[in-house]
C-alpha cells in the first residue's frame, strides 16, 4: 500500500513537471475561476452582512401608543405579545424615555433644541423571530384600541418584502454561478489530464499488459489533478486574502451608510471551501479525463 502510494505521488509529480506548460496553463485557468468563485463567496457574505444589518432593524416594529391610552391597556397588549410564538421580545418605552433617546441622538441635535414640550408618542417595541412575521404583527397592532390612529406603527411593508426577495434571489444567483464555475474547472482539469495521458499512452499500455490494476494506473493522474487544483486554490486564496481588507475599506469610504465590515473569521471558511473545492475539481476532472484511456 505504501509502495503504491509512493509510486503514485512520484508519478504525479513527474508528470506535472514533464508537461509543465500544460500544467501551468491549467493552474492559471483554474486560479482565475477560483478567484471568481472566491469573489462570489465574498460578495455573497458582504451582502449577507448588509442584509443582516437591515434585517436587524426592520425586525423590530414600533407600535405608537395614543396619549390617552390607559397603562392597563398597554400592559395587556404587552402580555399578549409576550406569549405570541412569533415574538422574540417586547419593550415598553414611555414618552419621557423616547424624548431622552431622541435628544441623545447626534443626528437630531438641531431639531431637539427646537422642541417645545414632548410631541413624541410612547411606544411598544416588538422584536419578531422571523422577518416574514412583521406584517402580521403590524396588522395586530393596528387593530389595538390604544394605538395612535395618525401614526400607528413604523412598518415599511415594501422595504421588508423587497429585502426578502433580494435575499432569495442573491442565494439563487450565487449558487448558479458557483455551479457554472465548477463545471468549467472540471472541464479544464479533464482536458489537462487527457493531454498528460496522451503523452504517456505507451507507458500505460505496457503497465496494463503486465497486469497493473485500473486504480494503479489511474492513481497518479488523479493525484496530479488534485495537485493542480490545490496549487490553483492556494494562489487564488492568497490573492483574495490580500485584496479583501482594502476592498472593504474602500467600500466603506465610498458608501459609509451601508453596514459592511471586514470579517477575518470568514477567511477560514473561505480557505476551506477553496482548497476543498480545488482538490475535488481536480480529482473529478482527472478521473473523467483518464477513464477512457485506462479502459482501453
Amino acid at each position: 500500500m505504501y509502495r503504491n502510494l509512493k509510486f503514485a505521488l512520484n508519478s504525479a509529480w513527474q508528470s506535472f513537471w514533464r508537461n509543465l506548460a500544460v500544467s501551468l496553463a491549467a493552474v492559471l485557468s483554474i486560479t482565475l475561476i477560483l478567484i471568481l468563485g472566491g469573489v462570489n463567496l465574498l460578495v455573497g457574505h458582504a451582502f449577507s452582512q448588509v442584509l443582516d444589518g437591515f434585517r436587524e432593524k426592520v425586525s423590530v416594529i414600533s407600535i405608537n401608543v395614543a396619549d390617552d391610552t390607559p397603562l392597563q391597556s398597554v400592559y395587556s397588549l404587552q402580555d399578549q405579545l409576550k406569549v405570541d410564538p412569533r415574538v422574540a421580545g417586547v419593550r415598553f418605552i414611555t414618552k419621557e424615555q423616547a424624548l431622552d433617546a431622541f435628544r441623545h441622538d447626534p443626528n437630531n441635535a438641531v431639531l431637539a433644541a427646537q422642541l417645545d414640550g414632548n410631541p413624541l408618542d410612547a411606544k411598544i417595541e416588538v422584536r419578531v423571530r422571523n422577518l416574514s412575521d412583521v406584517a402580521s404583527i403590524d396588522t395586530l397592532a393596528r387593530q389595538w384600541s390604544g394605538v395612535d390612529p395618525t401614526n400607528p406603527t413604523n412598518y415599511q411593508g415594501d422595504f421588508v418584502n423587497r429585502m426578502l426577495q433580494l435575499s432569495q434571489w442573491l442565494g439563487y444567483a450565487g449558487a448558479g454561478l458557483l455551479v457554472i464555475l465548477v463545471i468549467v474547472s472540471v472541464v479544464i482539469v479533464m482536458n489537462t489530464i487527457r493531454t498528460a495521458v496522451y503523452h504517456r499512452r505507451k507507458e500505460i499500455e505496457v503497465m496494463k499488459l503486465v497486469g497493473a490494476t485500473e486504480w494503479f494506473v489511474r492513481g497518479p493522474f488523479v493525484i496530479e489533478g488534485v495537485m493542480t487544483g490545490l496549487i490553483a486554490a492556494s494562489i487564488a486564496l492568497l490573492l483574495l486574502v490580500i485584496a479583501y481588507p482594502p476592498a472593504v475599506q474602500q467600500f466603506k469610504n465610498d458608501i459609509a451608510f451601508i453596514p459592511l465590515s471586514y470579517d477575518p473569521a470568514f477567511l477560514s471558511s473561505l480557505a476551506r471551501d477553496l482548497l476543498l473545492g480545488g482538490a475535488l475539481m481536480g480529482a473529478v476532472g482527472s478521473y473523467i479525463g483518464v477513464r477512457r484511456y485506462v479502459r482501453i
